[in-house]
């Protein structure tokens, strides 16, 4: 800096020095107060206060304001620096200061760390640090900020222009062009190549290039024709080859562009091919024939790894993998082959054979971990061979017998169910394939040694069974829903003259006349109640029956009326008539499905309907007369419960409740037939009736059917039921 230029730093500065002067004595304090000033003129200006020799770059632009009191320059400096993101290196007893720090490593990388620093200044400075030749179109006034750790020259100039559109990165050489392409013009592809051709022996070196322009290159030099048939825009990037003859060098570019080539009359002719076309060319064929193990034992012990059956066939015949890849892919399963296939010891062959059955039928039920090598079968006898060892030769054996053992055939008769029955819930000693069913219902066959035929016998037994049996004692009450019920005067309760409680006496005769057992299951105080409702008129019995099923299995009760009625139409000449006969049905329906356990509970399902006819117009009331009037109306109450209780223990279901309309008519004898007239001799009265359905259900679990005597255990038990009445 000269005389003059100091000076004028050095004014501007008197108004915001403070307790200082231009140049301090050793040892002085530092104190400086810089305000929005220009950074490379603050630096200046401190060395020229200081001593100091500084040297700034022009990657160092921008304003700062800076205060700040040190002892010595250096430490000033480096304080100021971290302030303004500077870095500063001393190259003797100068101080250098950057905006850009660039570190390269043994291996050619580098490392930049930047802030806020003007773009065509650090392309500079990155040139000079890298000894690298970088050249750029106009770049925009915008500063970068970079921070790459051991990353090539190529990819920190990307990380530079990448925020700048339009601007693409060429290599020419060793050095990179920064090109802006205009508009939606493509950027310009320069080919960086060279090949040279020494006695018929070809060296390249392909930076980046077009396929057909090295290609063009490469027959030019030598002197040969050629066809291109492939349209191929392959660009050819970092390759190099040398001394290799032309053929050789021209089958090494085609690889980079899936081609290939035909010489025909002293012309190339270069195609096209598929990428895998080319990948064959590297790719090997070895054949491992196995001597000690089987192909299925290997493909069972090869790691997951290592199964790959897209370069991996087997040749069960030969007992042989055929592998087909490149090296890497089949040397790890040679050698993995090789430490498998070794001889066991205590091993020997040893053959089997059968005489009932196939011997390729047996060998694919032996398990597999009872065959440790292949199966030989024998082509002139009924049997196989393997390798086993002493104590498997023995298992593998005693599994062959029991395989080959004689099957027979036995007729089995069913004494209670069906076939189809058994069929379905076979038991797990006998397979679907030993048991089969035949015409007769009541007969299968079965076929397999007898010890299976034992077991079978046995379980038979447990199956076989007849079922057990449920009976039913239904009574369905229809009860007129009064206030109270007044007991009919032929039933009274009574002191008893001892005193030990009530004394009962009456006539029961209409509970007499019903089936059900309504005294010893409900009490005399509920059939006294019952029979006077019934002599009264109150109540009614709808169904009084016993009903018997099987457990399990559903059954069914109604007591109903059909009604029918014709129903006519004619058509629009009103010449035609047609008739639909049509039914209803109204009264009780029950449905009941009962389940008998072993405990002697009973499950019993009751699905109940009571359906009620309504008044008709109708002349007839006969169920089975033939009606010309409209239907009258019905109403249907249901109920469908779940009960369960243990057997003789009785079930009442109630709430069906209906509602009944009783129209009564009277009327004066032909006075009241009279039309119109004959309203004023009659009278209609219409009441509402309550009723209500009750059901009272005992199930009784019956016990299964004893077996059918013989004759002579018969007329045994027939004399000895008569034998006290012939005396």
């Amino acid at each position: 800096m000269n005389l003059l230029r100091r000076l004028f730093i050095a004014a501007a500065l008197l108004p915001i020095l403070s307790g200082t002067s231009m140049a301090q004595g050793e040892g002085a304090p530092l104190y400086i107060d810089f305000r929005n000033q220009k950074i490379a003129d603050i630096i200046y200006s401190m060395a020229d206060a200081c001593g100091g020799k500084v040297l700034v770059d022009e990657t160092v632009t921008g304003n700062a304001t800076f205060r700040f009191e040190d002892d010595s320059f250096e430490s000033a400096l480096k304080k100021f620096a971290a302030h303004c993101h500077l870095h500063v290196n001393k190259d003797g007893d100068a101080y250098v200061v950057s905006k850009v720090l660039v570190e390269t490593n043994d291996g050619g990388m580098f490392s930049v760390n930047t802030e806020n620093v003007q773009i065509e200044s650090f392309l500079n400075f990155l040139s000079r640090r890298a000894n690298r030749t970088i050249v750029f179109d106009s770049l925009p006034a915008a500063t970068v900020t970079i921070r790459a750790v051991n990353s090539s020259l190529e990819d920190i100039l990307n990380l530079a222009i990448v925020k700048f559109p339009g601007y693409g990165l060429e290599r020419i050489g060793d050095g990179f062009y920064i090109t802006k392409s205009a508009g939606n013009l493509s950027r310009r592809n320069l080919d960086v190549f060279t090949l040279s051709d020494v006695s018929d022996s070809f060296s390249c070196s392909i930076q980046k290039a077009a396929f057909s322009n090295v290609l063009d290159t490469l027959f030019r030099k030598g002197g040969r024709e050629y066809s291109l048939l492939a349209r191929n825009s392959v660009q050819l990037e970092g390759l190099s080859y040398s001394e290799k003859g032309f053929d050789e060098l021209l089958s090494l570019l085609l690889c980079q562009a899936n081609c290939d080539f035909t010489v025909m009359d002293g012309v190339y002719y270069i195609y096209e091919i598929q990428k895998k076309d080319v990948l064959k060319k590297f790719k090997d064929t070895r054949i491992v024939k196995l001597a000690n193990i089987g192909v299925e034992n290997l493909l069972s012990l090869l790691p997951a790894d290592l199964n790959a059956s897209g370069f991996m066939k087997i040749d069960r015949g030969a007992n042989s993998v055929i592998l087909t890849g490149s090296a890497s892919e089949i040397e790890p399963i040679v050698g993995f082959i090789e430490k498998v296939d070794v001889p066991s010891a205590g091993m020997n062959f040893r053959s089997f054979y059968l005489e009932n059955i196939n011997a390729k039928d047996a060998v694919a039920a032996i398990p597999k971990s009872m065959l440790i090598s292949d199966v030989t079968m024998l082509p002139s006898a009924n049997g196989f061979v393997t390798q086993v060892s002493d104590d498997g030769g023995e298992s593998l054996a005693e599994f062959v017998r029991i395989l080959d053992s004689r099957k027979q055939n036995h007729v089995v008769k069913l004494k209670y169910i069906k076939s189809e029955e058994l069929l379905k819930t076979l038991p797990p000693s006998v397979g679907k394939d030993s048991v089969s069913g035949t015409s007769d219902p009541s007969v299968v066959f079965f076929s397999g040694t007898d010890g299976q035929y034992a077991a079978f016998k046995k379980d038979l037994e447990s199956i076989d069974c007849p079922k057990r049996q449920i009976k039913y004692h239904l009574l369905v009450v229809q009860r007129q829903k009064t206030d109270g019920f007044n007991w009919s005067p032929s039933f009274s309760a009574n002191d008893s003259s001892d005193d030990s409680g009530y004394t009962w006496s009456g006539m029961l005769s209409s509970i007499f006349n019903i089936n059900f057992d309504v005294i010893s299951k409900f009490g005399m105080q509920f059939a006294g109640s019952l029979n006077a409702e019934l002599s009264e008129g109150k109540s009614r019995v709808l169904a009084d029956t016993t009903l018997n099923g099987i457990s399990g299995e559903s059954l069914s009760f109604s007591n109903t009326n059909t009604y029918r009625y014709r129903d006519i139409i004619v058509d629009t000449s009103g010449d035609l008539y047609t008739s639909t006969t049509r039914e209803i049905t109204s009264g009780l329906t029950l449905s009941i499905s009962g389940w008998a356990s072993g405990d002697e509970i009973v499950t019993v399902k009751i699905d109940a309907q009571v359906s009620k006819q309504g008044s008709s117009d109708s002349s007839s009331s006969s169920s089975t007369t033939v009606e010309t009037t409209v239907p009258p109306s019905t109403s249907e109450k249901k109920v469908s419960t779940n009960v369960r209780g243990r057997s003789g223990e009785p079930i009442v279901i109630g709430g069906l409740f209906q509602q009944e309309e009783d129209i009564t008519e009277k009327r004066f004898p032909v006075l009241g037939a009279i039309p119109l007239i004959g309203n004023l001799f009659k009278s209609r009265s219409v009441t509402m009736a309550e009723s209500e359905f009750v059901i009272y259900l005992i199930p009784c679990v019956q016990e299964c059917a004893e077996a059918a005597l013989d004759e002579e255990s018969n007329l045994e038990r027939l004399r000895m039921k008569y034998r006290s009445k012939e005396g």
